[in-house]
């Protein structure tokens, strides 16, 4: 019989019972884990990188020709290596839509069309990364072109997306950021666009990121807020980040912006300086857009200084630029209520009712454009929006508290039964486990015993006695086996703490009055042999006796060295040492045995 580890049906059910626990205590454990995490559509590290390096030559927008921007496009995106078909085409979507809205200036169906088949690809692959960055251009694009109501939902989306996800996830992360700010902007949301804006700086590439523009519109959510200071250094930074660049539109910005934060210190000498310099290099590089922001600004700067005639000069200039495209009309219609205010100022009426008649009919052509009642529209519908999502995550982190609260209770409950059960079980099993154990040192002692009386009832012949220690040698043979299964098995600590196994293994050793009886049978069967031997070795020991009678009995140095309970290598030495003390009569001394 070997002790093991096999249980009857009980211990099987008891397994079986302890493993369906622990899998429930992960099941909970891992539905509270899930409770903390926010689960993200997938995406494509790879991807990310190929398309921010394809962003990077911007030269390819503006300085290639419809069929060469196709091909570079194409040779980009295959070089790029991206993560599949549908990852292809939304890359060569947004592009070719960007590329087609710069050519023409306006919005247009090929760009439109091209954005709404990259955000469905986007939105069926599960691919938050692109949904995000095709959303943010698609939104701009519309933004660009004064489409206000058109771009809300998609920033909104943006926005929201941004709150919940991983900011390392997203593509273009600093220009995503930026061209959110200048929205939110728009819609006088200056405080949220002001934290935007600080993000996209944080992630901004000096070498690779308009940093001046994030500089420049952080300058003016701080003049928004009229702190003229931060707005002024805000300004200067813009400056000079745009000269190291050799960024000069962006440059004239700066100084565009520094103007009208003169303008509001009335320091109108100072604006009217600055804005000479903005518009000559505005019109140097054909800025159009740039160039009729400064000349509208000027006028304002002489229309507050009181200098009218110089006013409807730049008016005029102006309103050259905002005639010239359909997205410049909110700004041809504040350049009208500026020629309302000098008519009215001069007293023509003839002025004042065309500038009247020309406000009318820009106002019913932009309402769905970007006039003022569309942007404090669409402001008042961002904040809302923002307030609902607030809301909303609110909410949600109060059910993910109160999700949590129940599951701590029943993962604490569930634990209380699993440590229970645990204990029981461990209980069970050391019960079953020691029962067995002291089964089998029963049994190995009863086998020791009937050895032993077979023994006490024969005459305790020598050849009795070959029998009683052969046997004795298959039990303590059988004994060390089983020590070292018990010791490579959970029973050992059974053994380490009662030692019956090492007793009984103790128990048969060759005890002094065993090796007497012993010693009388070999007598008895050679008496002669016996007297010759004392008398040729009086000196023999009586350890060296027992080592040359067990030899006499044809026993091996294993089985000697189990009798005696010592190791092989000691009777070695013991059969070494008589061989080297009876060198010359080694032969006759077991001759005579």
């Amino acid at each position: 019989m070997r002790i093991n580890d096999a249980g009857n049906n009980n211990a099987d059910k008891n397994k079986g019972m302890t493993k369906a626990l622990t899998v429930l205590f992960f099941v909970i454990l891992g539905a509270i884990a899930s409770g903390n995490t926010f689960v993200h559509d997938s995406y494509s590290p790879s991807d990310k990188k190929a398309i921010e390096k394809i962003a990077e030559n911007r030269n390819a927008f503006s300085d290639k020709s419809t069929k060469d921007f196709k091909l570079y496009l194409n040779s980009a995106i295959a070089g790029h290596g991206l993560s599949g078909k549908n990852a292809e085409t939304v890359v060569n979507n947004v592009f070719s839509a960007l590329k087609y809205a710069d050519e023409k200036d306006k919005l247009n169906n090929v760009s439109t069309t091209l954005f709404e088949n990259a955000l469905r690809i986007s939105k069926s692959e599960k691919r938050s990364d692109l949904t995000i960055w095709v959303s943010l251009n698609y939104a701009f694009y519309f933004y660009t072109y004064r489409r206000y109501e058109k771009c809300f939902p998609l920033f909104m989306y943006c926005i929201e997306a941004l709150e919940k996800g991983n900011d390392e996830q997203v593509i273009q992360v600093s220009e995503t950021y930026k061209k959110i700010a200048y929205f939110l902007t728009t819609t006088n949301d200056n405080e949220k666009a002001e934290e935007f804006l600080k993000k996209a700086l944080q992630y901004a590439n000096p070498g690779k990121d308009d940093v001046a523009g994030i500089l420049n519109n952080l300058g003016f959510c701080s003049l928004k807020k009229k702190n003229y200071n931060e707005a002024e250094n805000y300004f200067r930074k813009t400056l000079s980040t745009a000269q190291k660049a050799s960024d000069h539109v962006r440059y004239a910005k700066a100084l565009g912006s520094l103007a009208d934060l003169e303008l509001k210190r009335k320091n109108y000498d100072k604006a009217i300086t600055l804005l000479e310099k903005d518009i000559a290099i505005s019109e140097k590089h054909q800025s159009d857009q740039n160039t009729m922001f400064a000349l509208n600004l000027l006028s304002n700067v002489y229309f507050e200084k009181g200098d009218i005639k110089n006013a409807e000069k730049h008016l005029e200039e102006a309103k050259k630029y905002a005639t010239s495209k359909s997205h410049f009309r909110s700004f041809e219609y504040e350049i009208n209520e500026t020629v309302l205010k000098i008519a009215k100022i001069k007293g023509d009426d003839q002025q004042e009712l065309t500038a009247r008649r020309r406000l009318e009919k820009l106002k019913d052509s932009l309402m769905d454009f970007d006039a003022k009642e569309t942007v404090l529209r669409v402001g008042w519908e961002s904040q809302k929006k923002q307030l609902q999502m607030k809301a909303e995550m609110d909410e949600a982190e109060l059910e993910k508290e109160s999700y949590l609260k129940i599951s701590a209770i029943v993962l604490s409950c569930m634990l209380l039964i699993l440590m229970v059960f645990i204990i029981r079980s461990y209980r069970h099993k050391m019960t079953s486990k020691k029962g067995e154990y002291e089964k089998k040192v029963l049994t190995l002692m009863i086998e020791k015993i009937k050895s032993e009386n077979k023994l006490s009832e024969t005459h305790k012949t020598l050849q009795s006695y070959q029998v009683y220690l052969s046997e004795k040698n298959k039990q303590i043979e059988e004994l060390e086996t089983e020590m070292q299964n018990v010791k490579n098995s959970s029973y050992s600590e059974l053994e380490e703490e009662s030692g019956n196994l090492q007793k009984l293994l103790e128990s048969h050793l060759m005890t002094d009055e065993n090796w007497k009886n012993f010693r009388n049978a070999f007598i008895q069967k050679y008496p002669s042999h016996y007297r010759e031997l004392n008398r040729q070795f009086p000196d023999l020991t009586d350890s060296n006796l027992r080592i040359i009678i067990l030899i006499k009995l044809n026993m091996n140095n294993t089985e000697i060295s189990r009798l005696l309970g010592v190791t092989i290598d000691a009777v070695k030495k013991a059969k070494h040492r008589l061989r080297k003390k009876y060198e010359n009569d080694h032969e006759s001394l077991f001759e005579q045995i």
